[in-house]
């Protein structure tokens, strides 16, 4: 079975998490049939993700007066020099091989213009398959005064593969995308701002995000035990 050169080999190959050893999917598939064994499933536990603007996104905003803020549990960070929004994570899964899978984050980030009009992107679900970030976006401070709702494509984004690892005997993970702005999160902004403050080409965000996982094992279990 042919592995991402991504996916590092990790603990020892001798059996299945159930029975007490270490597993890694390299590991597991080692010894086995290619084409019985799916990916197997990993669960997200405490996680978070930090959505960091370009440089180029960074002096769009600053252009249009937009001010990048973060909705609750989500925070304001600073790395590296840049204003990020953090985002935790706490449920989710996702297929080792990253083909698919579906992780939501909490909080959300707000662009606010001075004079209160702001729009709001929240619900924020990263989905493997499609590589979409689909999510809420809300306008408030429209002239009648109410927040306009949608569910729609807030953000695509691409995995950047050298920077992905899932050490399952650690129980964590990393990993790092470009994001870029989808059809919804553009029509979003530009009806709350009149014109969008963020490019509607090319990567917006550098996202990186990190945290708990563990192995949903079951199904593993199943195809590898006689």
């Amino acid at each position: 079975m042919s592995l991402p050169r991504w996916i590092r080999p990790v603990g020892p190959a001798c059996a299945l998490a159930a029975s007490g050893c270490v597993l890694s999917w390299a590991g597991a598939a080692a010894g086995v049939t290619p084409g019985v064994l799916p990916a197997p499933q990993v669960k997200v536990g405490k996680a978070e993700t930090d959505l960091c603007p370009t440089p180029a996104a960074t002096k769009a905003l600053a252009d249009q007066g937009v001010t990048l803020e973060a909705k609750s549990p989500g925070i304001i960070v600073d790395s590296g020099g840049r204003r990020c929004v953090r985002l935790p994570i706490s449920r989710g899964e996702f297929a080792l091989d990253l083909s698919k899978g579906s992780v939501p984050a909490d909080g959300g980030l707000v662009f606010r213009k001075a004079g209160g009009r702001s729009v709001t992107f929240t619900d924020v679900v990263f989905d493997f398959g499609s590589h979409r970030a689909d999510g809420t976006a809300a306008t408030e401070g429209n002239k009648a005064g109410r927040a306009r709702q949608q569910s729609v494509e807030l953000f695509a984004f691409a995995l950047q593969m050298d920077k992905t690892t899932v050490d399952l005997s650690k129980g964590s993970a990393r990993g790092a995308a470009a994001l870029s702005l989808g059809p919804g999160g553009n029509s979003a902004l530009k009806d709350g701002f009149g014109t969008s403050p963020l490019p509607a080409e090319g990567t917006v965000f550098d996202a990186t995000a990190g945290g708990d996982v563990a192995q949903a094992a079951q199904a593993l279990s199943r195809a590898l035990l006689p």
